[in-house]
């Protein structure tokens, strides 16, 4: 890996009859890409369950409580992030408000970060050209669909991005003092990055590390720099250390549960080993992306499908093979967790555009370019107007709406109850709840989970006791209905409305029931 190579490039496009003729160098059009994509219809989709409403929840409390050290939901102490992801939304509706639009747009800030990221790793790698094809990649690919996500991911990518490339600089950085001073920048990044999602945020040191040690003495970064390692320590870890001090049990939550049992145990989502198929196959090639796509088939042609040229790539220890190894190591430990989630191969839209990147620059013409990215970057925006516009049950936008306006109808204080829905907080984010008191109760159809309230019988004294004479409204998913009848069949439903997804009921005061074994029917006035 040489100390800078702009000058392959060049002999790479002229090699190809000067295919990168015309091409734009500068920095601000994938910006201005990224920045289009990211902010077109932001907001106009409704967060979604469960992730979507569980982060901005999350940071809405915050704002609520006042407390930016401690992240809760539901008013209670939630530690399965850390929260720098919940102060970037937060800081987001404070700007611009408690909705979809606030929580999102700092995502797309994260977003601006990468592409920046990216490009100046490709320019330092292989010239302006593949840094410019490669952040245009990466600003049109999977990452402005992760940036419309309120989820760490896109935050966490924008962190590992900036640390590979700033381990990039100092390996191809001929100034001592330089490489110093990028290996210190590194560590500060990954400091970030732990603080965004933890442990998992340091994965690309999996290439970093081997390689590093691949390079000859003089050229190896001094990972182990101990000032680096002190950037480290002061940006990652005076948050850990503080909440340790206020909650002694959070060591043990962190690393027996967060660690250990995600990985290892039946803690986490998808955890069959076939998962891995089922949703990383999907999602890498939503990261490849049509750039992607383009320049694999540009490479085959141009004999990339002979193991003789990656032969000579190691030989040569070109850093295109260590970008095979920044996706595919971090790739196989996602693949043997035992939670599985498609935007957590997010991070590596990263080295695959700058693959793509280095590929398009020596064998794509201008024209060509410039119409594939016209193509992605509309299509990317109808994807998100079509998809702000499509009503869907995840939509708690539209169930907030509909509890807001029943709630109209009902005296002040009454109380919002859902029948077996342990996680919904998208009603808590809308209605925007600020106290512990005022949240939803649950019923519990079974046993009751961290957040439910209820059992069924629990929930039937209570309205037997008239707790609920004042009004109600009972909130259960239409396609539940049915079960709910039967696991209480006296319920005292005043009215109801029913919505395409979701039915809302009205509660009153209770009858008295017939006897012990005669329950009263059940009569429902027509729906609106």
């Amino acid at each position: 890996m040489t100390d800078r190579a702009p000058s392959a490039a060049s002999q790479n496009a002229a090699a190809h009859g000067n295919s990168g003729s015309g091409w734009c160098s500068s920095i601000w059009l994938p910006l201005l890409l990224a920045f289009v994509v990211g902010v077109a219809f932001q907001g106009t989709r409704g967060l979604t369950e469960t992730s979507e409403t569980r982060y901005a929840e999350c940071a809405r409390e915050m704002l609520v409580s006042g407390n930016w050290l401690e992240p809760a939901l539901e008013f209670q102490p939630h530690w399965t992030k850390p929260p720098v992801a919940y102060w970037c939304m937060a800081a987001g509706m404070k700007l611009f408000g408690i909705n979809a639009w606030g929580a999102r747009l700092p995502g797309v800030a994260a977003l601006l970060v990468a592409v920046w990221a990216v490009f100046a790793t490709g320019r330092r790698l292989w010239g302006e050209r593949a840094g410019f094809g490669a952040a245009v990649a990466f600003a049109l690919g999977f990452p402005a669909m992760g940036a419309y996500m309120v989820t760490t991911d896109i935050y966490l990518a924008a962190a590992e991005t900036v640390a590979v490339a700033a381990f990039l600089f100092a390996a191809t950085e001929g100034n001592e003092r330089a490489r110093r001073r990028h290996v210190w920048a590194m560590w500060a990044a990954w400091g970030a990055g732990f603080l965004i999602k933890g442990p998992p945020a340091l994965l690309p040191l999996l290439a970093i590390v081997p390689w590093n040690l691949m390079q000859p003495r003089v050229r190896r970064a001094a990972l182990g720099d101990w000032r680096g390692l002190l950037c480290f320590a002061a940006v990652a870890l005076p948050w850990y250390l503080a909440m340790l001090y206020r909650h002694h049990d959070l060591l043990d939550y962190y690393v027996g549960t967060e660690i250990v049992a995600r990985v290892s145990s039946n803690l986490g989502h998808n955890r069959a080993w076939y998962k891995a198929i089922e949703i990383y196959g999907p999602a890498m090639l939503a990261v490849v992306g049509p750039f992607g796509v383009w320049a694999a088939v540009l490479a085959w042609r141009g004999g990339w499908d002979r193991a003789a040229r990656w032969r000579e790539l190691w030989a040569a220890q070109d850093a295109r093979l260590f970008m095979v190894g920044w996706v595919v190591l971090p790739l196989i430990v996602f693949c043997l967790s035992r939670s599985k989630l498609h935007l957590y191969v997010l991070p590596l839209s990263a080295p695959l555009a700058l693959l793509a990147g280095r590929v398009l620059a020596g064998r794509a013409g201008w024209r060509q370019f410039r119409a594939v990215a016209a193509v992605v970057l509309l299509v990317l925006v109808a994807v998100k107007a079509v998809s702000g516009h499509l009503p869907t049950k995840r939509d708690m936008a539209l169930l907030g709406r509909e509890v807001r306006a029943e709630l109209a109808d009902l005296p002040a204080g009454s109380p919002v109850v859902f029948w077996d829905q342990a996680t919904n907080h998208g009603v808590t984010f809308y209605l925007g709840i600020d106290r512990k008191e005022a949240l939803p109760e649950r019923i519990a159809a079974e046993g009751k989970a961290k957040f439910e309230t209820w059992t069924v019988a629990e929930f039937a004294g209570r309205v037997q006791a008239g707790r609920y004479d004042r009004g109600a409204l009972l909130i259960v998913d239409a396609e539940d209905r049915g079960a709910l009848d039967r696991a209480l069949p006296g319920l005292p439903i005043v009215a109801e409305r029913k919505g395409r997804y979701w039915q809302l009921l009205h509660l009153g005061a209770a009858r008295p029931a017939a006897s012990s074994a005669e329950v009263a029917p059940l009569t429902r006035p027509a729906g609106e």
